[in-house]
């Protein structure tokens, strides 16, 4: 597997060696009438031009603005290294349950099953809410810092973390992978399928 994912096709790869498919690596210095022009000066002719640039993780996780305790802006708080427990809650954000956060990634089998451990977690929570008549729901600080903690001494070592192995989208420009699932799948569910209610703070006013 390497640093990157599968590649979903027996015959993508392969299409590079045709004799009218050609990968360029420079960059792009700018658009001109007829095409394309790189920083190497040469100019690609093109008739039509595709834009597709792949992946904006950190526009993806504050996708919209979200304000927490003592108008906490989240985005802020992300950075470049992004991080809830779970990939679902946050310590400055009450009552606030994310789908698809930070954390969860895998190279490995299916993100449908991440979102349906995720879905379990939440519905448990807000479950737990409900019947202690509480009016917020709030991760502890303290269990976002050993979560974390746990999460990057997990990651050490493995392909997807570290200049030492190789560069990938999995990792900021500081070398910190903030986007994988960190273990196998099953600890995924077994972390997620109870919520741990010890984590958080009930409020009742």
């Amino acid at each position: 597997m390497g640093c990157k994912r599968i590649t979903p096709s027996d015959s993508y790869l392969q299409a590079f060696n045709r004799d009218n498919v050609l990968l360029e690596t420079s960059k792009i210095a700018q658009f001109e009438e007829t095409g394309i022009r790189t920083l190497d000066g040469t100019l690609h002719e093109l008739d039509v031009v595709i834009y597709a640039t792949g992946f904006d993780l950190i526009g993806s996780v504050n996708a919209f603005p979200v304000r927490g305790r003592g108008g906490a802006d989240l985005a802020v708080d992300h950075g470049d290294a992004p991080r809830a427990m779970y990939g679902i809650t946050h310590h400055l954000t009450p009552n606030y349950f994310m789908m698809g956060g930070p954390g969860i990634v895998i190279g490995h089998n299916s993100v449908i099953f991440i979102g349906e451990c995720q879905m379990t977690y939440i519905m448990e929570g807000i479950k737990e809410l409900l019947e202690r008549g509480a009016r917020s729901v709030c991760l502890k600080e303290r269990a976002m810092l050993d979560y974390q903690e746990w999460s990057q001494s997990k990651m050490k070592n493995k392909v997807f973390e570290g200049v030492r192995f190789c560069s990938s989208w999995y990792r900021n420009d500081a070398g910190v992978n903030w986007t994988f699932w960190p273990t196998h799948l099953i600890s995924f569910w077994w972390n997620t399928r109870k919520f741990d209610s010890h984590n958080y703070d009930f409020t009742f006013e």
